[in-house]
Formats: structure tokens, sequence, C-alpha cells
């Protein structure tokens, strides 16, 4: 029977003071939480509007790289002058049309315009291969056209960028074209 006597009762657990207080108070924690979380996705929202508000159309930017051009005109840099409005048409070109224009030459990329049918670039083909010569001549030919020439120039590409920003109002066949 001494078997009897070493046998103790058992003890209760060790305190745990941190689990007392989320078993307690855990509507109030889970309410904290939810709340940082709806706070979180309301700061996402709005952060993302905020950033699409922001963002120009792609005229507006166009427009506004093709007006960053006009100190080099004011200083006679016709050749940096030339490539910077040819490279912003060649850049708006590929972002609105989805043609491949800055790793090509003039020819090369006058070709993939007419590719596309009833795109807005076989309608404004002419105006975009004469701005695009005379750019052509100025970088590699050092054409040196006179002030009045540059600001036709740069005029010439913003009616380019203006009149093909948008679709025709007559395209009737629901085919959407590329945003600006």
């Amino acid at each position: 029977m001494s078997d009897a006597a070493d046998i103790r009762d058992i003890r209760l657990p060790a305190p745990q003071p941190w689990l007392d207080f989320i078993s307690r108070y855990w509507p109030l924690l889970a309410g904290v939480a939810l709340l940082l979380v709806v706070l979180a996705l309301v700061w996402m929202f709005l952060r993302r509007r905020a950033r699409r508000r922001a963002a120009p159309s792609l005229l507006d930017a166009t427009l506004a790289e093709l007006e960053a051009a006009r100190p080099r005109l004011l200083a006679g840099d016709v050749e940096g002058f030339s490539v910077q409005v040819s490279d912003v048409i060649r850049h708006y070109v590929e972002r609105r049309f989805q043609v491949h224009a800055l790793s090509q030459t003039t020819l090369e990329f006058l070709r993939a315009c007419l590719a596309q049918p009833g795109s807005a670039l076989t309608d404004h083909r002419q105006e975009l291969e004469h701005f695009l010569k005379l750019c052509d001549l100025a970088k590699f030919a050092r054409w040196s056209p006179s002030g009045p020439e540059m600001e036709a120039l740069l005029g010439s590409a913003r009616a380019f960028v203006q009149g093909t920003a948008r679709p025709p109002a007559d395209a009737g066949s629901g085919a959407k074209a590329a945003q600006p």
C-alpha cells in the first residue's frame, strides 16, 4: 500500500494570462482587426481611383510631349528637334494603333500602316509620310529648315495626333479601336 501514498492528485495547468485576455476580449479584438481591414481596403480603393484620375489620356500626353520639343525648336537645334518630334509621333502611333514603329525605317513603318485596312492611319498616310520624310531629311540629310518651317512641322505633328486621336464617328460596326 505504499504505492497509494506515492500517487498525488493532478495539478491545474499553469495560468496563461494572455489566453485569459483573448478569451475575455475576443469580440473587441475581432472588431479592431475588421476595422483595420476595412480601412486598408478603403485606402487602396481611394489610391487606385486617384491614380486613374491623374493619368493623362494618350492624346494629352502626346501633345505635352510634342510641346516639350518647343525649346529645341526655339534654340534652333534642328536635328534634336526632328529626332524628338519623330520619336513622339512613332511612340504615339505604336500605342494608339499597335503598329511596331520604333525600330523600323520610315518606309517599313509606312508599309505597316497600309497593312491595316480601315485604320485611321490609312486616311492620314500622306500627311504622316510627309512629316516623317521631313524629319528624316533633318536627321540624316542635314536639311536645315527655318524657324517657321520647324513650327509648321510641329503643327503638322499636332494636327496628325488630334486627327487620329479618336476613331471616326461613322465606324458603325461597333468594333473598338484603341483608346487614346
